[in-house]
């Protein structure tokens, strides 16, 4: 009866847990860009000047000369630097068509049908599995330090996010909402807190490969483990990471390389030859966000409601013994001797890769 009560305590504990994250993470994607309004009520007013359009004729007689400075005609300049010696290009106009249109009309529906998919998952399978009842019995799985690593990452990656996606979308969503002055006002603190924050976002990266790559090492386990898709159905074999965390570990390897790459190098648009390259370079810079975005839900699903018990890993450090027969059965086999008392808690053990689907 006690163990059946801790058990249901524990349960009511995590449920709150994935609540508050779930509210937290709503309510800064809503709320957060609406600070636009506080700058705005608070800047001193100021008189705007009346300017008086006035209407092109009918003929433009300098048409020609601007159909000829497009035409990206390479002459002498004083200034120097990629393309300072051409007056004007129409490649800006095909980057705005290009971010404007396809980036932008698609990667909404992408967001939107990788969260439908998550939500079937959950309605499908009826959520993660039900485990045997709660011994007391807990293992060590991560560090203070993974802990840390993790949340450190992990809170910048939703920050980039939202400010990254008010950039791309802000024009469109927010500007309805805020007006133009707060969107403005919102933009820049954004563009801030973006840049700034990408730079330790890098540092947070560069950690996450350096300590756990050696624990993400493809074995021939993990191979039967995603060829038979262990995160369907009865459970597989899988060592201290199973073939899906693995797998998700080295896609924010390949994402995260990408984006703080490109992220570094729009921040010193000098190392570009040409504007070209640079706005490929963001354009590039926001698919791979964006795809990498999308597949997070999944990480998040599966390290709340997908799989239960998996959330105590990166809070406390350490997870139930049944959690650990069930989703790593070999990994208990190599450290059951480690097991203590629910009542004894132990400095969780070094090691481990915080970026997995289950924890």
């Amino acid at each position: 009866m006690e163990k059946q009560t801790r058990q249901t305590t524990r349960s009511r504990k995590t449920l709150r847990r994935i609540a508050a994250m779930t509210l937290f993470v709503a309510v800064a994607a809503m709320v957060v860009p609406l600070s636009g309004y506080v700058y705005v009520a608070m800047a001193q007013e100021t008189e705007q000047a009346q300017t008086q359009v006035q209407p092109w004729a009918e003929t433009n007689p300098r048409s020609d000369v601007w159909r000829q400075a497009r035409q990206a005609t390479e002459g002498r300049s004083a200034i120097r630097g990629p393309g300072a010696n051409v007056v004007m290009t129409s490649s800006g106009e095909t980057f705005r068509q290009i971010r404007m249109g396809p980036l932008s009309t698609y990667a909404p529906w992408y967001l939107a049908l990788m969260l439908g998919a998550v939500a079937l998952f959950f309605i499908i399978s009826g959520g993660g599995e039900k485990i045997a009842a709660d011994s007391g019995k807990r293992l060590p799985r991560w560090s203070r330090f993974d802990i840390a690593l993790h949340w450190f990452v992990a809170i910048l990656f939703l920050v980039l996010a939202i400010t990254g996606l008010s950039l791309l979308f802000g024009r469109a969503v927010l500007i309805p909402l805020m007006g133009p002055e707060g969107f403005a006002a919102w933009a820049l603190a954004s563009k801030n807190i973006h840049n700034y924050g990408g730079a330790f976002f890098v540092v947070g990266v560069v950690l996450m490969i350096v300590a756990w790559t050696r624990y993400n090492i493809p074995d021939a386990t993990d191979v039967k483990w995603l060829l038979k898709g262990g995160a369907f159905g009865k459970h597989l074999p899988a060592g201290r990471m199973n073939g899906g965390e693995k797998a998700w570990f080295w896609v924010n390897v390949g994402a995260g390389i990408i984006v703080c790459a490109t992220g570094v190098m729009m921040i010193n648009p000098q190392v570009f030859e040409s504007r070209e390259l640079f706005q490929l370079n963001l354009i590039v810079h926001a698919i791979v966000a964006i795809l990498w975005l999308g597949a997070s839900f999944g990480h998040m699903y599966m390290a709340t409601l997908g799989a239960p018990g998996s959330m105590d890993a990166m809070t406390k450090g350490h997870v139930s013994s049944e959690w650990a027969k069930v989703h790593h059965d070999l990994w208990y086999d190599e450290v059951k001797d480690q097991e203590f008392s629910d009542d004894q808690p132990r400095e969780a053990a070094p090691g481990g890769n915080a970026s997995t689907s289950s924890a």
